[in-house]
């Protein structure tokens, strides 16, 4: 396949974000479909780009007001999703590859999932008592759940804790946004506000769902060190070698300028073609 330089894959990273020019929630929405998953505004850990890296604007106040409101807009209309998937960063993803972020928590689409996952010590006991509560009382403001939840300040951070674990399980979701008086997120049940996902990772397995994320992540990112995609994800070193080994005929074991990395056959594809010219 030749070989690569860090130089090379800048260039393709380059050349992937550079075209795409957003000034329209269409054209945010088709960036996020066409990446899978992306930063919902800046860029972060393992090199993903943001939106905040294809508007067509260079006014801040511009770039916050606009992803600010298409991310609310999209999300309600669920044309994507926006949540904390990814290090703990707002994350957009495409419809098409939240099945597979669901099939990756332990979920199976029922009730009591929760239970399991506390039981297993991996949810909280406030997380626990905050989904009870959502699944009782229907669609919930983060202002409603303060209020039975933070009766002291020195609870709000594990509160907002407990909502991020949440998230990151997709056992919640935002589902939209509540502005008067005072500005606060509408929260539902991830099962109840997006069933089709649930049905949908019921058909994919574990390793398939981490070999297509994997993929997906080198198609945008062309290469990065082993590490680095083994930290974006978070998975069990078990999970992460049978993903790379499921994607083998995709994925591509090199290095670097010396540093041992993934690398994804598209990246050498359009080095040769620079080379060429």
């Amino acid at each position: 396949m030749g070989t690569l330089t860090w130089a090379g894959v800048t260039r393709y990273r380059r050349a992937l974000v550079g075209a795409h020019r957003v000034r329209t929630k269409a054209q945010a929405l088709r960036f996020v479909n066409a990446l899978g998953f992306c930063y919902a505004f800046t860029p972060g850990p393992g090199d993903l780009p943001a939106l905040f890296d294809v508007l067509d604007t260079r006014s801040v106040n511009r770039m916050w007001s606009w992803t600010w409101q298409w991310k609310d807009e999209l999300a309600t209309e669920r044309r994507l999703f926006y949540g904390r998937l990814l290090r703990r960063k707002p994350t957009f993803v495409s419809l098409a590859y939240l099945p597979h972020f669901f099939a990756l928590t332990g979920n199976v689409g029922e009730a009591d999932d929760y239970l399991q996952a506390y039981h297993e010590g991996r949810l909280g006991r406030l997380a626990k008592e905050l989904y009870e509560y959502v699944r009782e009382h229907g669609r919930c403001s983060t202002w409603t759940l303060r209020r039975q939840f933070v009766l002291h300040a020195d609870r709000a951070a594990p509160f907002h804790r407990a909502l991020r674990a949440l998230q990151e399980r997709c056992l919640i979701a935002k589902v939209a946004e509540q502005e008067s008086g005072s500005f606060a997120y509408i929260w539902d049940t991830f099962d109840r506000w997006l069933p089709e996902v649930v049905r949908a990772a019921e058909r994919i397995s574990s390793t398939d769902a981490a070999a297509a994320l994997l993929q997906r992540y080198l198609r945008t990112v062309g290469a990065a060190p082993a590490r680095t995609a083994r930290d974006l994800f978070a998975w069990p070193p078990a999970m992460f070698e049978a993903a790379r080994r499921s994607a083998d005929a995709r994925v591509l074991d090199t290095n670097i300028e010396g540093s041992p990395a993934l690398a994804h056959a598209q990246v050498f594809a359009v080095a040769g073609r620079r080379r060429a010219r």
